[in-house]
């Protein structure tokens, strides 16, 4: 005679414990990884929103002439049309070239300071563009605050 077969489908109880558990310790470390990194996260959105309002100044440099000033309003000259004193300027303004007020990821504006354009600086340095950073502080560019490229290679610069 011959021994009847049992033939078994499914899992036993010890292999889908197994899975539970690897699945479990999987989820722990995706957790820990993506937990540890909002403030990194903000700051490189931050990083990323300075570089897009440094390239929004050069599209209004191209069709103005010049930088915003701060009396034509810094970066709202990007937002909404300055009071030109030129009527010629007044049909080159292209804007608005921001939908939006620039906040940075904690919301707070963005500074901006245009370099005075007859200085020898102008040429390497035409504007700064930094954010208060994770402290809310204004620290001028130092500390945590997060600059534009060219004013962190022009700061490398010996």
């Amino acid at each position: 005679m011959k021994a009847a077969r049992i033939v078994r489908k499914g899992f036993t109880l010890i292999e889908v414990l197994l899975v539970v558990a690897i699945l479990v310790m999987l989820a722990g470390a995706v957790i820990f990884a993506v937990g540890r990194t909002p403030e990194k996260t903000r700051i490189e959105l931050t990083r990323t929103m300075v570089e897009d309002i440094c390239n929004q100044l050069e599209r209004y440099r191209l069709d103005i002439g010049h930088f915003p000033t701060e009396e034509e309003g810094g970066l709202q000259a990007l937002r909404v049309k300055p009071n030109f004193t030129e009527e010629a300027l007044n049909e080159k303004w292209a804007g608005p070239y921001l939908s939006k007020d620039p906040l940075d990821q904690w919301g707070t504006k963005l500074n901006y300071r245009a370099t005075d354009p007859t200085s020898d600086e102008a040429k390497m340095l035409p504007f700064r563009v930094w954010s208060d950073g994770p402290n809310k502080t204004d620290d001028n560019g130092e500390n945590d605050d997060i600059k534009n490229k060219a004013w962190e290679q022009a700061a490398a610069t010996p």
